[in-house]
Formats: C-alpha cells, sequence, structure tokens
C-alpha cells in the first residue's frame, strides 16, 4: 500500500526496526582491476578510445570524453609518491607496535593513482617524489586491495 503526501505537515513516523540488505559491488570497471591483482598480480588502467587518456583506478567512461572505455593496459614500471601518511594508531584508536605508512602512489601518464600501505621504509625516510614499485601478495592473498603494496624502488 503506498501513501502520497501532498502537504509536508501529513509526514508521520513510523517506529520499528527497517531491515536493509544491500550488496556491494566494484561494478565492472573495479571488478576487472581487482581480478587483474589477484591473478595477474599488476595494475591495469582503463584507456579512453578517443582521446588515449588512462585512469588508475579504471572507469567505465572518459571524464573528458564521456565515451566507454573498454580498453585495459597494464601500468608497469615504477611509480612517485604524490602523498603519504603516517598511521600511529589502529581503527580502535589503540597503539600500532609499528606505525604504517599509507602513500598515493601516481604513475606517468596516467591519470589517477592508487592507495596503498608502503613498506621497508621508515617513516622519517619517506619523501613525495620518492619512486616506488607495487608489490602483490601471493602467499596469503585477501583477494582485495589489501593484496597491494608498494615498496622502494
Amino acid at each position: 500500500m503506498r501513501e502520497q503526501l501532498t502537504r509536508n505537515l501529513e509526514a508521520r513516523a513510523v517506529h520499528g526496526d527497517w531491515g536493509v540488505w544491500y550488496r556491494y559491488t566494484y561494478g565492472p570497471a573495479g571488478e576487472r582491476f581487482f581480478r587483474e591483482i589477484k591473478d595477474r598480480q599488476r595494475l591495469v588502467a582503463s584507456v579512453c578510445p578517443k582521446c588515449g587518456r588512462r585512469f588508475l583506478p579504471p572507469s567505465l567512461y572518459c571524464e573528458d570524453c564521456f565515451v566507454e572505455m573498454t580498453e585495459f593496459q597494464p601500468v608497469a614500471g615504477t611509480g612517485t609518491i604524490d602523498s603519504f601518511t603516517v598511521l600511529h594508531d589502529s581503527l580502535e584508536e589503540t597503539r600500532l607496535a609499528e606505525p604504517i605508512i599509507v602513500a598515493l602512489v601516481r604513475f606517468e601518464g596516467v591519470t589517477g593513482g592508487c592507495l596503498a600501505p608502503l613498506k621497508g621504509v621508515k617513516p622519517d625516510a619517506v619523501r613525495i617524489g620518492m619512486k616506488v614499485k607495487p608489490v602483490f601478495n601471493t602467499q596469503q592473498p585477501t583477494n582485495s586491495i589489501a593484496d597491494l603494496s608498494w615498496s622502494p624502488a
């Protein structure tokens, strides 16, 4: 049964539990991105067929040309740290035994970038512009973005 309200004074409260069920999906471009990490241990960017721009993480449509992107190309080589933060506390607000460095890395010729932990570097040694390479967890993969980290190049 549906009711249409024509005046905001007619609105009323409905009490009780409202269950909300949902399933979040990565979408086609995100699905491809995570499958490449899981299956091939590599990063991929989507490529615009009109202007040739490459996007990481991949997108379905070019933000400039508004055309669909169906081609994906590997993003190889080293990236550059564009920004970073050093985490000293966990999400539960407890002190970490060792700080975690999270870095935003961009690749030449690619629009966008990727966030992941930076390993093998002390917090006071991290610098904007530092060259890093992707490292993929193949020992105990989680099949998520947690399988990606950076190390000094």
